[in-house]
């Protein structure tokens, strides 16, 4: 059965956390400035003030319960979404799915534009019925359910079983777009076609068929791993010697996250170029709410313990997007090793947090995509 869902912080909880962040106890200064060792302390100390005394919460939860959310309990998992109906009646479903650290508001921007594109430059005929879960584990959906129930599966579940539809599309990047892969090798009876913005390695390539491209991208790849990889290690290693830190300090929550849509994204260095000092303590205080920092890293650990299926091959129709300021930037040929790609497109602007920072460009290549699937 669905219901509606809304967000009620306790004002305790809101109280509490301010006194936490008055009462941050901060490390000993570095001989160094900026970014160069991790995030920019002075940038912290900034924000952690604004979000104790200056930071609305209330009004950022209103604007969230303004949101079209819905709840349903999949295979036992309670499962918060948001559903925005097409302007055009019978339109193709669309389930888009975000990575970490995001929420699911990251990718509100870009369900408007396909739910109603004539709202925003575009042709009603190419709306979508546009469904956004939050991952079961991060804020708007904090429990996660065991190893044996795959989150792709609880996502063709929820599109089928609960929402009753029986074709649909799918869209996901970074951890969505494992999903997204899984989703349609599982179910490509269902799923009419994928557009992702990372693709799974191939499980079985010879070294020695590489590209020169291919071979440049693998040599970036390690070179990034190198350089930025180490928040992933840890989470897949020692998720529990990290968890209780971020979960009881809000600065080194904040601090933890804020680094990444900073050096992830397409800001040339300067957050506020991406994003407003809002939805960063939006986000921050959303996994502070919900407790839920410890549970968004249980699918690192649990891929690189062999608990998450691998993707192996996928035959539907597969687009890929691919932006410069991305964690990675596969070549075509890399991604034809595991999917049938009908569109590949290099995009002039954008990085890992895409759908809200350049949620038209997303847009329109969805809608070029799916427009001969439907």
């Amino acid at each position: 059965m669905n219901t509606e869902f809304s967000l009620d912080v306790p004002q305790n909880d809101v109280d509490e956390l301010r006194d936490r962040l008055r009462r941050t106890r901060w490390s000993p200064d570095w001989p160094v400035t900026g970014w160069t060792a991790g995030t920019d302390q002075t940038e912290l100390r900034r924000l952690v003030e604004y979000w104790a005394d200056g930071f609305d919460w209330t009004a950022q939860q209103t604007s969230i319960n303004a949101l079209p959310w819905h709840r349903a309990t999949i295979a036992g998992t309670p499962l918060s979404y948001l559903r925005f109906e097409a302007e055009t009646p019978g339109a193709l479903p669309l389930v888009l799915t975000n990575g970490w650290p995001s929420t699911a508001l990251e990718l509100v921007d870009l369900a408007r534009r396909l739910a109603t594109p004539s709202e925003h430059g575009g042709s009603a005929k190419d709306a979508f019925t546009v469904i956004i879960p939050a991952l079961p584990g991060f804020p708007f959906s904090p429990q996660r359910p065991t190893h044996a129930e795959q989150t792709h599966e609880l996502w063709h579940r929820l599109m089928t079983e609960e929402l009753g539809f029986e074709r649909y599309a799918a869209h996901g990047g970074d951890l969505g777009a494992g999903i997204t892969s899984r989703l349609a090798e599982a179910h490509p009876e269902a799923v009419v076609g994928i557009h992702l913005l990372a693709v799974a390695a191939p499980g079985h390539a010879d070294p020695a068929t590489f590209t020169a491209a291919e071979q440049a991208y693998l040599g970036a790849a390690q070179q990034w791993v190198a350089d930025e990889g180490g928040y992933q290690h840890e989470q897949q290693t020692r998720p529990l010697s990290l968890a209780p830190a971020l979960s009881d300090s809000p600065a080194g929550l904040l601090a933890w996250i804020v680094e990444k849509y900073r050096a992830w994204s397409d800001c040339g260095g300067n957050l506020s170029t991406r994003f407003s000092d809002d939805f960063l303590l939006t986000q921050a205080s959303l996994y502070w709410f919900t407790n839920s920092i410890s549970t968004s890293f249980r699918p690192y650990w649990e891929f690189a313990t062999g608990l998450t299926t691998r993707v192996r091959r996928v035959d539907v129709p597969t687009a890929v997007a691919v932006f410069p300021h991305d964690l990675a930037r596969p070549p075509r040929s890399w991604a034809e090793r595991t999917y049938s790609v009908t569109q590949y497109t290099e995009m002039p602007r954008g990085g890992h947090f895409a759908p809200y920072e350049e949620p038209e460009l997303l847009a329109v290549d969805l809608r070029e995509f799916l427009r001969p699937l439907r």
